[in-house]
């Protein structure tokens, strides 16, 4: 693969898509968060082991969103400057393009994830979690990104223009994220419970609750960790089939 395509590609994610934007605002975010947990009364364990799940749950989707955005723009912003075509004349294959575009955008997220250690370490201090909570955060936050990059590029793919990849790409983030947050309603149905079950947003919170409130290993945690790898793979899987159909125009 061309390390000079890579290198572009970050460059293009971290700069001219105003990632580094995103990275502050995803700093203020947390230091928000931060600020917060400093203003909790002393030895209140619950409250602070909860505001330390809320900030992995903001570091997991800030850092899915913006993923997101970047993945579903990778082809469909380079059609719509009319870069996409010398891209395609050089001896570098679809696929090595494609993959080199998921690189640049993995890279970003990665860097967002690293951006939270600090936090979750000011936040968690005292609570015993920390480490647990940094674990959870990169094997969650790594296997979600490599799923939603995967697919948003997939779709940047296909598409004809970066509006509808990118509203269709943050659109499946919502789908599969509310349920997440409201699993009490879904549980009352039938239908509810099995979408829960194979969910992979679903699957990664009650595996940090697991974790950080029942305090279990994170070898106890396979009926959480399957649904995430899967989806993982679904999501790499579609990008790599796509990539074969890499063109000036998206599909219709």
């Amino acid at each position: 693969m061309n390390k000079f395509i890579i290198k572009k590609e970050f460059k293009e994610s971290l700069y001219e898509n105003k990632g580094i934007w995103m990275m502050v605002a995803a700093a203020f975010i947390l230091s928000a968060l931060c600020f917060l947990v400093m203003n909790i009364k002393e030895g209140s364990v619950l409250a602070q082991n909860d505001i330390l799940q809320y900030a992995i749950k903001a570091v997991l989707l800030i850092t899915l969103t913006i993923s997101t955005v970047l993945g579903a723009s990778a082809f469909a912003s380079e059609r719509e400057e009319n870069t996409l075509e010398s891209l395609l004349l050089t001896p570098i294959s679809k696929l090595n393009l494609t993959l080199a575009k998921f690189l640049g955008v993995l890279v970003v997220g990665i860097i967002l994830c690293l951006v939270s250690i600090p936090y979750l370490i000011a936040i968690g201090l005292g609570s015993g979690l920390v480490l647990k909570a940094i674990l959870v955060t990169f094997f969650c936050g790594i296997l979600l990104l490599l799923a939603f990059t995967g697919i948003s590029i997939g779709l940047s793919v296909l598409m004809g223009n970066s509006k509808a990849s990118i509203l269709t790409s943050v659109l499946i983030v919502l789908i599969l994220t509310f349920p997440a947050f409201i699993q009490g309603l879904f549980k009352m149905s039938p239908v509810g419970t099995f979408f829960l079950k194979y969910d992979p947003m679903a699957s990664c919170f009650n595996m940090m609750k697991s974790m950080l409130s029942d305090k279990l290993s994170f070898f106890s945690q396979m009926q959480y960790i399957m649904p995430i790898l899967l989806f993982a793979v679904i999501g790499v899987a579609f990008m790599i089939f796509t990539s074969r159909r890499v063109a000036l125009k998206g599909e219709k």
